[in-house]
């Protein structure tokens, strides 16, 4: 018995080390684009700041190599980053500044001159400080920026959730497509799920959603999860804009966001229980979702 008990531990060891996701802590988010420009930061931010209006506290992390934006966003400019994680010189908790209410930001200002610590070790001490942060967020979102790099590809295989900002560019979709492709399926299959921004026809976009969620299972044997379709102004399209955006204007993007939030937040319910965790989330955030719309539906009308 006690070789059989033995033998288990290891092999649930092994699985843990192999699919860094089932690692117990606080869940973590991704969200990133295969391309430049399609709002990954306005997405990030926006989902931290709903997450907190319903109650839950969000570690927001500027995990953007190539452009950090969320630190600009919020009038960062720090001592201490993302990279003195990396390295092992403080802890995340050290690190951590208040931006809003329930919402903390991880800044990461670094130049191309003196990149980050990007090593495997350096990058697993990172995602457990992200884990260990319980006292201080019931979920990690990470702006993790664009393209298909071996860091973007660790942050995925780590994430409970990824979600892939698009927008209706035939060209973006295709890249986006190349972005799942590429990543491992088995830390990709259920639980990516793609978000289509910059769109002011939400039927349009859920058809694109839905369309590339086909081609997904089809060719890839990689199920997406429930697609998201973020209606969104082309004016408020750069996130520094969205500060200027009226309220009557942005009311949609808002309202969709906070659809997503709802969807983000009951998938993370269901963590505890990962061989199940594919199967559940759509039940729960279809639950979730109808109750939002319902919510949505009775406050605009007059």
């Amino acid at each position: 018995m006690r070789d059989q008990a033995d033998q288990l531990r290891q092999l649930v060891r092994k699985t843990v080390k192999d699919h860094p996701s089932l690692e117990p802590g606080v869940p973590l988010v991704v969200v990133s684009g295969a391309t430049k420009n399609v709002g990954t930061s306005t997405v990030a931010v926006q989902l931290a700041r709903e997450l907190a209006r319903l109650g839950k506290r969000a570690v927001l992390v500027d995990a953007n190599l190539q452009q950090p934006k969320v630190s600009a966003y919020f009038d960062q400019d720090p001592e201490a980053t993302l990279v003195d994680i990396l390295s092992g010189n403080r802890s995340a908790v050290e690190v951590l500044r208040p931006v809003g209410d329930s919402i903390q930001l991880l800044p990461g200002r670094w130049t191309p001159e003196a990149p980050p610590e990007m090593d495997r070790t350096a990058v697993r001490r990172m995602l457990s400080e992200f884990r260990a942060l319980g006292a201080h967020a019931d979920v990690v979102i990470l702006d993790a920026g664009d393209g298909t790099s071996p860091w973007l590809q660790q942050l995925w295989k780590a994430a409970h959730q990824v979600l892939l900002v698009t927008t209706l560019d035939s060209d973006v979709m295709k890249a986006s497509y190349s972005a799942v492709k590429l990543a491992p399926w088995g830390d990709v299959d259920g639980k990516v799920r793609l978000v289509v921004n910059q769109c002011d026809k939400d039927q349009q976009a859920q058809q694109a959603a839905d369309r590339f969620a086909v081609t997904c299972r089809r060719f890839l044997g990689v199920n997406i999860g429930q697609p998201t379709a973020v209606v969104k102004r082309a004016t408020c399209d750069d996130l520094f804009a969205d500060r200027a955006c009226s309220n009557q204007g942005d009311a949609p993007f808002k309202q969709s966001m906070r659809l997503l939030a709802a969807e983000v937040l009951s998938s993370c319910l269901v963590l505890s229980r990962p061989h199940q965790r594919y199967a559940n989330s759509g039940s729960a955030s279809s639950d979730a979702t109808k109750s939002l719309k319902t919510s949505n539906q009775a406050q605009s009308t007059p």
